[in-house]
């Protein structure tokens, strides 16, 4: 079955800096409420937001897309977040419908579940997400503690340091998160006017 009316979940970057990601409209701020934080560092040495099922939910936000496949809309998500494609079926999540045996990524059950939900009340076929893990400054994929992300972006300079506080700061203010809050307080990145 050729699927048409997919959504594209969203919390980070992707909200303020969309790039090639085709979409079908503006960004709307009723997706699924999610446990969200800030519990990845990238290569480029930013902190993140990623689906951390210990962090606290907030309220996310979804684009539908202008594709006519999942495949495409995978691909497309996939191309924009950088993911290589051979990780595509595990970082890229995605749910349909019609068929739950589709669910797909290595997103945590209950949150597919919440996901699933949330679908099912959208004028919606299928919706796709980031699943990228937590991962600390060293690599390794457990939940970094908040202090260890702290040093290292205190460790930040030059161009790493502004992407940094650039991706901190132009987070919407609806992902208020427990490490967003305590950052504002020490490094003092709080919301840039304006973008919510």
């Amino acid at each position: 079955m050729t699927i048409f009316r997919i959504g594209c979940l969203a919390w980070g970057s992707l909200v303020w800096d969309p790039r090639t990601l085709p979409r079908a409209g503006a960004f709307r701020t009723d997706g699924p409420q999610l446990p969200i934080e800030f519990s990845r560092v990238a290569l480029d040495g930013r902190v993140t937001l990623v689906i951390d099922p210990t962090a606290r939910e907030v309220q996310t936000r979804w684009v539908p897309l202008a594709v006519q496949s999942l495949d495409e809309a995978v691909a497309e998500l996939g191309v924009r977040e950088k993911i290589p494609s051979e990780s595509w079926p595990r970082w890229v999540g995605r749910v349909v419908g019609h068929d739950r045996s589709l669910d797909q990524g290595d997103t945590d059950r209950a949150v597919r579940r919440v996901i699933a939900g949330w679908l099912e009340n959208q004028e919606l076929d299928a919706v796709v997400w980031t699943a990228l893990p937590s991962r600390g400054p060293d690599g390794e994929t457990d939940r970094p503690h908040f202090d260890r992300l702290l040093d290292h972006l205190r460790s930040l300079d030059g161009e790493a340091r502004a992407r940094a506080e650039e991706y901190i700061r132009r987070t919407p203010r609806s992902i208020g998160t427990a490490y967003r809050k305590r950052f504002e307080e020490l490094l003092g990145w709080v919301s840039k006017d304006g973008d919510d």
